[in-house]
């Protein structure tokens, strides 16, 4: 399925007014999303290496909850995000797979219709703009937010004029992107700005839980030597990403392992030991390899194997499913219940959000029942 020649024009409007029980509602889901997250959980890696002129783009998710669902989003879908600052409206352009553990809507990262590729990773330093003009999005709606509306870095880099993320007590974390074209890039949100390494300024196309400029800094002061002092003496973070971009600058088309198998090496070598999925892009193919800590056997998604128009029905692949291979004809239709249950899942199995109200579980599971296909 290729992407529709016609992108159809975001629209943005304003958010109407709902009554006092849905804004407390709205409010106290806003807050679950984003409270704080135990630092010392957080150990993300990702990295993207081309091959035949296309990304392979490799991410490891660690995290202490391993429930998740593989998404199929569909393109031509009228939203509203998850916010009460200047909320944004939009329809969505492209269709898209996500990884979704917090809920349909919510994406750790994924990729559409035309190539791009989106994973987060938590940064301390991050820093999300003031309120202003422009609307706004949760930080993880923001990931779905470009995988609708985005075709290239370029698309995601402009987008910082219309569109900021949220800074009502938002969970701080930045990005790594790629698109089909073959344009890379790290976004990290530093002192209220969008922060952007590309091209000739992002040498090493890696990122972990440092700012990118630190990383690149760490990595030059090594001097490839796992020995040094530097290295010695870094955190596990700054490791992981020398580690990374050593996997990355090390590939050799046609002499290395098949590009997705080396691909799954590196992201062996960057584990923490606790690492929940391993997710493997190949997006000149259009295929998704993953794996997860308690099915360690690589599967397989073909992108190009789903209807991705609006009047389709969104479906879904439990990651903990016992299926093989080729799992691409194995996804059922979406339901609230599902989302529900999901949501319960990682809520329950999440420290500081155990005692999250049932409504307001309920009311996110519902959320993106608001949503409508423009015809």
């Amino acid at each position: 399925m290729k992407p529709p020649h016609q992108v159809p024009k975001m629209v943005l409007t304003p958010f109407p007014i709902f009554p006092l029980s849905f804004r407390s509602l709205l409010l106290a889901a806003c807050l679950t999303f984003t409270l704080p997250i135990p630092t010392a959980s957080i150990s993300c890696t990702t990295f993207c290496f081309q091959h035949e002129g296309q990304w392979v783009f490799g991410r490891n998710y660690d995290w202490d909850v391993e429930a998740g669902f593989v998404m199929v989003n569909k393109r031509g879908v009228v939203k509203t995000s998850f916010t009460e600052d200047n909320p944004a409206r939009w329809k969505a352009a492209y269709g898209s797979v996500t990884f979704n553990q917090y809920g349909r809507e919510m994406p750790m990262g994924g990729m559409n219709e035309a190539g791009l590729v989106i994973e987060c990773m938590w940064l301390n330093a991050t820093e999300y703009p003031p309120v202003d003009a422009r609307h706004s999005v949760t930080v993880l709606q923001w990931i779905q937010y470009q995988l609708d509306t985005a075709a290239s870095v370029t698309d995601v880099i402009a987008s910082d004029a219309k569109v900021r993320i949220s800074n009502s007590r938002s969970s701080p974390i930045h990005f790594l992107i790629c698109d089909r074209k073959g344009h890379c890039a790290s976004i990290e949100y530093l002192s209220g700005e969008m922060v952007v390494h590309t091209g000739d300024n992002m040498p090493v196309t890696a990122l972990t839980n440092n700012t990118y400029q630190l990383s690149r800094e760490f990595l030059e002061s090594c001097h490839g030597d796992e020995t040094s002092e530097a290295f010695v003496s870094a955190s596990h973070s700054l490791k992981r990403f020398f580690w990374a971009a050593q996997g990355v600058s090390h590939y050799v088309p046609g002499q290395s392992l098949f590009a997705v198998d080396y691909a799954f090496d590196i992201l062996e070598k960057v584990s923490v030991g606790r690492t929940q999925w391993r997710v493997v892009y190949d997006v000149s193919s259009g295929g998704i390899y993953f794996r997860t800590l308690s099915h360690p056997e690589i599967r397989y998604i073909d992108f190009h194997a789903f209807d991705f128009s609006c009047d389709s029905p969104v479906t879904i692949l439990d990651m903990a499913s016992a299926c093989h291979g080729d799992v691409s004809a194995d996804f059922l239709e979406y339901s609230y219940k599902d989302n529900y249950n999901l949501i319960v899942t990682s809520f329950g199995q999440t420290d500081f959000l155990q005692n999250t109200p049932d409504d307001t579980l309920k009311w996110i599971a519902r959320y993106p029942e608001r949503f409508h296909c423009d015809r």
